[in-house]
């Protein structure tokens, strides 16, 4: 995590010895934003393993991460609070946003719309739902495009690799390979009672899972291939974001329109049935249970899990190994793994 940072660092740097003038001033711009955005992006990665939850009351006095802003590797460390890392990582997507294209020339770069949607994600974590949902949403009227999983120029729902790299929802590609990895597809199991929450109308049944003694294994990333992950951002998690604050801030129309914008894209064609809501509690709910569906190997679970449980939403991990059970219990000090040495 810190080599990026590192070399974030080194290019905000020496990008200011260069003269920023009318004829490069684009692409001075989208240097120095993109390090920016590179860097926030790191450290938020960062403070969601090694921190505790954002919590108001407490940010001021939780242990956060080491904010290395220069490229000196003299100097000494020092770990800042959760605040002061959130204060820096949301500092730094602001600024990005100042400097970057709207649609980038590549989604391999950073963007406008990506460090808007990035900026909903880290609210999203530390549960300010206000500004998430103005963030998700200036990164939707910027890009909202998404697949519709009946359309076979979308997705080869039947094939192994499903989707196409850089497909038309990505906002920011970012991917994890897994290669020697103990959750490789020919390895890792769904678990059955994620799986089975799939109904057989829904789309992401076939086109995220396949069939591999005993049970099933997951091939629906974005990636574009069997071996890596998708973690960077689409526009389903964007609608997805937007959908939730909306909820919770008791716009329940709203939200349910976004779930359903979604969801239509998702299910057989003739049978999607809009989902219904008799409060914004039933919305949000049945919102959460469809992100925990749609965004399943994102990379988002793990924060998705201590902030939900900071709500009250009980989730406890269990794993049964060698014939014990451990266990991990809403808000434990163990979400927060130790610095390595």
């Amino acid at each position: 995590l810190y080599d990026a940072v590192y070399f974030c660092n080194l290019a905000l740097e020496n990008i200011e010895t260069i003269e920023r003038n009318e004829t490069n001033h684009i692409d001075w711009d989208n240097v120095k934003g993109s390090a920016l955005f590179y860097r926030a992006q790191t450290f938020l990665h960062t403070v969601w393993i090694y921190s505790k939850t954002y919590d108001e009351s407490t940010a001021k006095e939780d242990y956060g991460i080491v904010l290395r802003t220069a490229s000196d590797f003299n100097v000494t460390s020092v770990r800042a609070t959760v605040q002061q890392t959130y204060d820096k990582i949301i500092s730094d997507f602001v600024d990005a946003t100042t400097l970057l294209p709207s649609i980038p020339q590549s989604v391999t770069r950073p963007s406008k719309a990506a460090a808007y949607a990035y900026l909903a994600r880290t609210y999203m974590s530390m549960r300010e739902y206000d500004s998430a949902y103005k963030y998700a949403d200036l990164s939707l009227q910027i890009k909202s495009d998404l697949m519709d999983y009946n359309n076979e120029n979308d997705v080869s729902i039947n094939s192994r690799i499903p989707f196409k790299e850089f497909n038309s929802e990505v906002i920011f590609q970012k991917i994890i390979n897994l290669y020697y990895s103990n959750i490789y597809p020919s390895i890792e199991r769904i678990d059955t009672i994620l799986f089975n929450s799939y109904i057989d109308n829904d789309l992401r049944k076939v086109a995220f899972f396949r069939q591999l003694a005993p049970g099933n294994c997951f091939k629906g990333s974005y990636a574009g291939s069997s071996s890596k992950l998708f973690t960077g951002m689409a526009t389903d998690e964007v609608f997805l974001m937007r959908a939730e604050c909306e909820a919770r801030l008791n716009n329940k129309e709203a939200a349910l329109k976004d779930l359903n914008t979604l969801m239509g894209k998702r299910w057989k064609a003739g049978f999607f049935i809009p989902f219904t809501a008799t409060t914004a509690e039933d919305a949000l709910n049945l919102i959460l249970a469809e992100r925990r569906k749609e965004l399943i190997f994102r990379g988002l679970r793990w924060m998705d899990i201590k902030r939900l449980n900071k709500e009250g939403a009980n989730i406890t991990l269990t794993r049964l190994m060698d014939g014990k059970q451990y266990t991990l219990s809403p808000n434990d000090k163990r979400y927060a793994l130790p610095l390595p040495l």
